[in-house]
């Protein structure tokens, strides 16, 4: 186990030096520490070795300088320890140093024996070296302000060596970046979460500490830190991402938990406001000031919700709210039952045009935030004044919502106001009874094609057609499947294709259907209408469908 003259420089041990020149030659394995006597007497020292000259000894800005740093260089030192002078030292003698690859260190006083005491038990026992690391990095993190990017920060300051976080999937979120990309194992980050080693082909060996509140529990981020192959603080530096993931868990832990707090607070209080909207008690009053909500003006509220009942992310609210304020819109989202809510302030009522303005920013905002098959949708209430005018706000933002979920669009928005069809519709969709009716007629689409597109077709069936207009000769199909072979033409085939089954294959139809819909109209279904879950396929007089 060695320790470089880098390393110890690292630790501070120091105060004040400057180093010369010499850069490269800072990883040599550091065996001793020892006084210097003359420029000759340099060359006779063994490899590794730290040579601290005293004032008088050897004068940096002396030409014996240089012919020190050629022996040392061929005697393999670890570096040079000399006394600033009062004048600049030569550049050639920086060049030189920086050539040969042996470090020059200055300080401003140089006493041999107070040098020597101070880095040869680091030399002779690295590991004290460590356990100072240690000390220091848990000393720092205690003081550190509790932000991730600011723990990243401290644990490189303290440690000396570049230090990263990434994820899961071994994207940087923080730090330095050229470490983070040197993760190349994801499998390794994708299994049980244990801190383990990668070595690099550049000779350097990267700690990776997971992220854990639980010790079977997920890892989602990584503290990696990349060292030289072989350095004798690799085991320090690994507890001391242990010490780092401490105070990362700490700070999750603590903001999940506040987080939940103020949620919980602020539906409280929104409740409380709504149930004495007419005259909200004192307390209400001053509890919704300290939160930063005006009770005056002409308020416009916003429901959001997600599309599906389960499996809501706990940070998508957060995550809704900076979207918003990307696109200008300044939103404090409070939890409410299917959902979360905000409105909107202002002193004067609102100018009718500003409402589809409004919901062009809302409905870019949430395409921003939508994830695979979570899609989420809003609902935009009218403007209304005071206390009682947010209640009716929020309730016909939530009636909107629930008519931008009948949406099959991503970031659906609706807007309604007191007078809107919008509104009525909402009323019937927001009905359980008539919700039960509705999910019973379509129980037998539903267990049919879990898929959901026997349900969407007669939606879109009903949204581009329309009663009074001629209907074309057309073929229908559930899936879009070729429906019918053979038709010479002048009626329109009616044909199921239920998955499973073959075209014009005998098909049992749910309770309640007719047997058979291959006719030109079926009267079950009335007149000019189309079975429940199927496509239209035109086609011209004449023509066959294939």
């Amino acid at each position: 186990m060695w320790i470089s003259l880098g390393q110890l420089l690292a630790l501070g041990l120091l105060p004040g030096h400057e180093l010369l020149g010499g850069v490269d030659g800072l990883d040599t394995p550091l065996r001793a520490v020892l006084p210097g006597t003359s420029a000759r007497q340099v060359g006779d020292l063994g490899p590794g070795t730290l040579v601290v000259f005293e004032p008088g000894r050897l004068d940096a800005t002396d030409p014996g300088t240089d012919l020190a740093i050629r022996f040392g260089h061929r005697a393999d030192i670890a570096g040079l320890v000399l006394q600033r002078p009062p004048t600049p030292v030569p550049l050639a003698t920086q060049r030189l140093a920086d050539k040969l690859g042996v470090p020059v260190i200055l300080l401003d006083r140089v006493d041999t024996a107070a040098v020597i005491a101070a880095l040869d038990p680091h030399v002779r026992r690295p590991e004290v070296a460590g356990a100072r690391q240690l000390n220091d990095v848990a000393n720092r993190l205690r003081t550190a302000r509790q932000h991730p990017d600011d723990l990243v920060r401290v644990l490189a300051a303290t440690l000396k060596c570049p230090v990263a976080l990434v994820d899961g999937e071994g994207r940087v979120v923080g730090g330095d970046a050229a470490t983070g990309e040197a993760v190349t194992s994801l499998e390794q980050l994708r299994r049980r979460p244990t801190p383990f080693h990668l070595d690099t082909k550049e000779r350097q060996r990267l700690l990776l500490q997971p992220l854990v509140l639980t010790q079977d529990g997920p890892a989602n981020l990584w503290l990696v830190a990349r060292l030289p192959s072989g350095s004798p603080l690799t085991d320090s530096t690994r507890n001391a991402l242990g010490i780092g993931a401490w105070a990362f868990t700490a700070y999750l832990a603590t903001e999940a938990l506040t987080a939940e707090r103020a949620s919980s607070q602020r539906a409280l209080l929104l409740t409380e406001i709504l149930e004495h909207a007419d005259a909200p008690p004192r307390r209400t009053v001053e509890r919704a000031t300290t939160a930063g909500w005006r009770l005056s003006g002409w308020h416009t509220a916003v429901h959001v919700a997600l599309n599906q009942s389960t499996g809501r992310p706990h940070d998508l609210a957060q995550r809704i709210e900076q979207a918003l304020a990307h696109h200008g819109v300044r939103a404090s989202l409070v939890e409410r039952p299917e959902g979360w809510a905000f409105w909107l302030t202002s002193d004067t009522e609102p100018d009718p045009s500003d409402g589809p303005a409004l919901a062009h920013t809302i409905r870019r905002a949430l395409l921003g935030e939508e994830r695979g098959e979570n899609r989420l949708c809003a609902g935009i209430g009218h403007p209304y004044l005071g206390t009682t005018g947010l209640k009716a706000s929020l309730h016909e933002a939530k009636q909107a919502c629930v008519l931008a979920r009948t949406q099959d669009v991503a970031g659906a928005v609706e807007h309604i106001d007191a007078m809107s069809v919008k509104r009525l519709l909402a009323g019937w969709y927001g009905s359980s009874p008539l919700r039960e009716a509705a999910t019973g007629l379509l129980e037998p689409l539903t267990t049919a094609d879990p898929s959901g597109d026997l349900v969407r077709t007669p939606l879109a069936v009903t949204s581009t057609t329309s009663p009074r207009r001629p209907r074309p000769r057309s073929c229908w199909a559930c899936t879009g499947t070729p429906c019918c072979t053979g038709l010479s033409g002048s009626k329109p085939c009616w044909t199921s294709t239920f998955p499973g089954r073959t075209n014009g294959s005998p098909h049992t139809w749910p309770p309640g259907w007719p047997d058979s819909v291959t006719t030109s109209q079926p009267r079950a279904l009335g007149g000019g209408g189309s079975p429940p879950g199927v496509h239209r396929l035109p086609h011209d007089d004449g023509a066959r469908c294939s």
